[in-house]
């Protein structure tokens, strides 16, 4: 892991005849006392609405959920080549990281725009596989299965915090600049986990689309030879660019 940090309105047609009395798109008179009614009512019904509300009000369209399918995935990939090799706590303590960034404002808004943060860049991506050439090697079908339960659980808020509040980590082999900044919150197997000083992320439920994770896939007494509902191949992008996986959002 490296440091880095749309109704369309439309004016109204008529059917393109107008009435044989009527000129230049004028209406005729027996028709203006019907409209001007029905403009009233109107107004009437736009001024309940608004009186309704405290002036301060704004109406916000919500952004849209992100496909549960699609979150699965990149969360799947990042823990299986981030941690692939680790333990459960490992590998469940960089999901973590993953979903603590999704909660916080300070980073991107959908699971894959998370981990693929800065992946067209040659320097600059959040995760390293996603822009050092790993993502071209294959890995066992083992750690895929693995991995993807363990996305499975951590969509599903079913994995108890293992580095709280934790928004980056590092292997322990190396010294990034940016640690000294943060707050050491736990090592766990090869990587060290940090939280912003003063300021863990918040935990809980994550939001998406089409959410539906069998109880049944729950890691609190499983191994990396688990088995998977679903083939290891849905996520075997290997050869692909990371473009072709997630978005870049600098």
């Amino acid at each position: 892991m490296q440091d880095g940090r749309a109704l369309t309105s439309k004016t109204a047609q008529g059917d393109g005849h107008a009435p044989s009395t009527a000129q230049k798109g004028e209406l005729t008179s027996p028709a203006r006392p019907a409209i001007l009614q029905a403009l009233a009512g109107l107004l009437l019904l736009v001024a309940a609405f608004t009186t309704s509300l405290p002036s301060h009000a704004q109406v916000a369209i919500p952004a849209p959920m992100e496909d549960y399918s699609r979150a699965l995935e990149c969360l799947t990939l990042a823990v299986a080549y981030e941690a692939g090799y680790e333990n459960l706590e490992g590998k469940q303590a960089v999901a973590e990281v993953v979903l603590n960034r999704l909660r916080s404002s300070s980073f991107q808004n959908t699971v894959c725009d998370v981990v693929f943060a800065g992946s067209t860049r040659r320097t600059g991506c959040q995760f390293s596989f996603t822009c050092d050439g790993s993502l071209k090697r294959r890995l066992p079908e083992r750690v895929m299965l693995s991995a993807r339960t363990v996305a499975e659980d951590a969509l599903a808020n079913r994995t108890p915090p293992r580095a709280p509040g934790a928004t980056h980590y590092h292997a322990a082999y190396v010294n990034p600049y940016w640690a000294p900044s943060l707050t050491r919150v736990a090592t766990i197997g090869a990587h060290i986990f940090y939280h912003p000083p003063g300021k863990p992320a918040p935990y809980g439920p994550i939001g998406l689309q089409g959410a539906t994770v069998p109880p049944t896939s729950s890691l609190r007494a499983s191994t990396d030879q688990q088995s998977s509902s679903v083939a290891p191949a849905v996520f075997a992008p290997w050869g692909l660019e990371p473009a072709a996986l997630g978005t870049d959002r600098p």
